[in-house]
């Protein structure tokens, strides 16, 4: 009868099934990867093999050989340290999320400026140091191209206007 030996002679290697998690994890760090422009995989220092792994996936057009691509990214990941291209990819999510963030808060800005918000006014002449009368009269004329169901070039002009003071002031800082 055979009897399994533990302590010294145990297998420290982890179990086949965290293999396959470990090469699951890697490959959907792989698939985060070829949501990246080719500008941007460039800009990330990737080593060669890595990124021409990743540039060729995009000449792919056979859904299973994309498939397969994929699991070969995971097999190329697996001889490098995964961690800082984790860190990259959560930083490139980061200023999306940011970017995302002022895109909102300024169309919010721009709709209660239209609607005739005071408060909103002062906010945003205060905090971006804006000519009170230039905003009340570019909203005014935004509010009177919507009234009209006409397409909103004053409203646009004043998101611009906006987008410009908060990126002073995000530059500035």
């Amino acid at each position: 009868m055979t009897e399994f030996m533990h302590g010294a002679g145990e297998d420290l290697r982890p179990s086949k099934s965290q293999r396959k998690r470990d090469m699951l994890a890697l490959q959907e760090l792989g698939r985060r990867l070829l949501e990246l422009s080719p500008e941007r995989i460039a800009r990330m220092d990737l080593p060669d093999d890595l990124a021409e792994a990743v540039a060729f996936y995009h000449t792919l057009k056979d859904k299973e050989a994309r498939r397969r691509q994929v699991q070969f990214i995971g097999v190329v990941m697996r001889g490098l340290d995964p961690e800082p291209i984790r860190q990259a990819l959560d930083a490139l999510d980061q200023i999306r999320f940011q970017h995302t963030d002022d895109f909102h808060q300024l169309e919010e800005w721009r709709d209660a400026l239209v609607a005739g918000d005071q408060a909103a006014l002062e906010e945003v002449t205060r905090r971006f140091d804006l000519d009170a009368r230039q905003v009340e009269r570019m909203a005014a004329r935004a509010a009177a191209e919507r009234a009209a169901g006409k397409p909103s070039r004053e409203g646009r002009a004043l998101f611009r206007l906006l987008r410009q003071a908060l990126e002073k002031e995000k530059g500035g800082a």
